[in-house]
C-alpha cells in the first residue's frame, strides 16, 4: 500500500488541542473537520485522528481517555498510535480495536485507565462507511436537507462494544456495523465533555441541541463554531472536561 500523504491529523502543534480554532483535512470527496478544547493546554484526554489511508478511503477517528493530565494523554497517545498502525495494515475496524486493545494491554501498566473511542472508514467513493462505536456517546448521522429545508431526523449510532480496556485483551467483541452517506451527509461526532457539560444549577447541556443543530445554512466548520459557542453560553465559560467535536462531511 503506498503511503499516505496525510497520516497525523492532531499532535502537540496543532492549534485545535488549543481550542485556537477549527481544523480540516478532505480527500476527495470526503472532508472531516474537528475542534478540541482540553481543560490542560497539551494534555487533554480527548484525540482526533483523520489519516488518508489510500485507494479512495478515509479514516476518522474521535476518542476519550478518562481523567486529565499527563497520564491521560499518553493513554491516549498510546492508543491513537496502535489504531493507526492497524489502520494501515488494513485491518476492518472491529479489529483494529481488538488489536489495539491487547497492544496497550501488553505494553503493561494501564491500572484502570480505560477510554472510549468512535471509529469510522469510510470509502470516499461510494459513500459506505464501516464504523465501530467502542462505549462512546452516540453519533449523528444528519442527512443533507432538501433545498429550502431543514434536515431530517439523525440516526443516532450507539455502541457496539464496550469500552477499551485491557478487562478485554484477547477478545474481539467488537462489531463493525456501516451506512451510506448521501452527499451532503454529515456525521457529528463529540465527546461527553459536550453533552454532560453543566450549568451553574448542574444541568447537562444534553444531545437535544445536537439533534437539532443541522437547521439552518452553516458550513460545517460554522456548525462546531456554533455549538461549541452553545456550550461555552450553557457554562458561563467554565470548562471542566475536555471538550471536543468532528464532523465528517461527503462532498460531490
Amino acid at each position: 500500500m503506498r503511503h499516505p500523504s496525510m497520516t497525523v491529523a492532531w499532535n502537540e502543534t496543532d492549534p485545535a488541542v488549543h481550542g485556537a480554532g477549527c481544523v480540516s483535512r478532505q480527500v476527495p470527496r470526503m472532508r472531516a473537520y474537528w475542534r478540541s478544547l482540553p481543560v490542560i493546554p497539551g494534555r487533554g484526554g480527548d484525540w482526533v485522528d483523520v489519516l488518508d489511508l489510500g485507494d479512495g478511503r478515509l479514516a476518522l477517528c474521535i476518542g476519550d481517555a478518562a481523567g486529565h493530565g499527563e497520564r491521560a494523554a499518553l493513554f491516549a497517545r498510546s492508543l491513537r498510535q496502535a489504531m493507526r498502525r492497524h489502520l494501515f495494515a488494513g485491518l476492518k475496524p472491529g479489529l483494529v480495536i481488538s488489536r489495539t486493545v491487547d497492544d496497550v494491554a501488553a505494553a503493561g501498566d494501564v491500572g484502570e485507565m480505560f477510554a472510549t473511542a468512535f471509529l469510522a472508514v469510510a470509502e470516499t467513493r461510494s459513500g459506505r462507511v464501516d464504523y465501530v462505536n467502542a462505549g462512546h456517546p452516540p453519533i449523528l448521522h444528519m442527512p443533507a436537507p432538501p433545498v429550502g429545508g431543514d434536515g431530517g431526523e439523525p440516526r443516532v449510532l450507539g455502541p457496539t462494544g464496550p469500552i477499551l480496556s485491557d478487562l478485554f485483551a484477547g477478545t474481539e467483541i467488537w462489531s463493525s456495523r456501516s451506512l451510506t452517506m448521501a452527499v451532503g451527509d454529515l456525521l457529528l461526532l463529540y465527546t461527553d465533555g459536550i453533552n454532560e457539560a453543566r450549568d451553574e444549577h448542574g444541568d447537562q447541556f444534553g444531545t437535544r441541541p445536537l439533534t437539532t443543530s443541522r437547521a439552518g445554512t452553516d458550513s460545517p466548520a460554522g456548525l462546531l463554531r456554533r455549538l461549541f459557542a452553545q456550550v461555552a453560553e450553557h457554562t458561563h465559560g467554565a470548562v471542566e472536561d475536555d471538550r471536543t467535536m468532528a464532523i465528517l462531511a461527503r462532498q460531490v
